[in-house]
């Protein structure tokens, strides 16, 4: 099971209008501004081939909402520098049932656990895979993506901690929903960025805007630890070109 991620209808419109683009005809989008969406809601949004968000119901009722503006938002809301990038499911440093919460809430990467990523991992994460099934399968011209006897790829976005989420829920109503908004970091998630397979801090500080996704209370209650939930929720400019890959 893989829970859904809400998100409003201005932004459900940018992914829409960007999810089928490749990387040129996207990027190209911001060469004109009647057609340049990179400022609005939605755009770094990460969704996959087979997944996207959905638009949060007409009749919402929000439970509660973790704000940037919150004196505890530090506290209830991270972007870990060790989980940004490819992480794979025996790196050295995850948290505890991450490959588990994070296919609960993120679903599949993006890209396959064979597509170079073992090359750009996480330097804070990184550590050696076999890949000898790998060349297996290209010695018997059997190559097709993911290959079995190679190490998972879990999470390949920016990833973003939220704590706490269980407690806070409490009795609410399972048709309930949490909001929670996501600074955006917008020279971390720029093209040509040498400083996203470092562990540079996702600055927050200086953001003027932000996403915002919410959250079911039923989705909350049944995963696979609610008050530790890790969303593989943003993309940066050059995850489907493959500049990481």
């Amino acid at each position: 099971m893989t829970a859904t991620i809400y998100i409003t209808k201005e932004a459900m419109a940018t992914v829409l209008a960007i999810k089928d683009l490749d990387y040129y005809d996207r990027c190209c989008l911001a060469d004109n501004e009647e057609t340049d969406l990179t400022r609005t809601a939605g755009y770094y949004l990460k969704t996959t081939h087979e997944r996207s968000p959905a638009p949060l119901p007409e009749n919402a009722v929000l439970v509660t909402s973790i704000l940037a503006m919150d004196t505890d938002y530090s506290e209830r809301v991270k972007v870990p520098a060790n989980l940004r990038g490819c992480i794979f499911e025996n790196a050295p440093h995850l948290p505890l049932h991450y490959k588990e919460i994070v296919k609960y809430w993120s679903g599949e990467p993006l890209n396959t656990n064979t597509g170079g990523a073992a090359y750009y991992q996480n330097p804070l994460n990184a550590y050696t895979i076999d890949l000898s099934p790998l060349d297996a399968a290209h010695e018997a011209d059997e190559f097709g993506g993911d290959i079995a006897g190679v190490d998972a790829l879990l999470s390949e976005g920016v990833v973003v901690h939220i704590a706490g989420l269980g407690k806070i829920v409490g009795n609410a109503p399972a048709e309930g929903f949490v909001e929670i908004e996501i600074p955006l970091d917008d020279a971390l998630l720029a093209l040509d960025n040498p400083d996203f397979l470092t562990g540079r801090p996702y600055d927050r500080s200086t953001s003027q805007r932000s996403e915002r996704i919410f959250l079911m209370v039923s989705d909350i209650r049944q995963s696979p630890d609610p008050d530790q939930i890790f969303v593989d929720a943003l993309r940066y400019e050059e995850l489907d070109y493959g500049f990481y890959y």
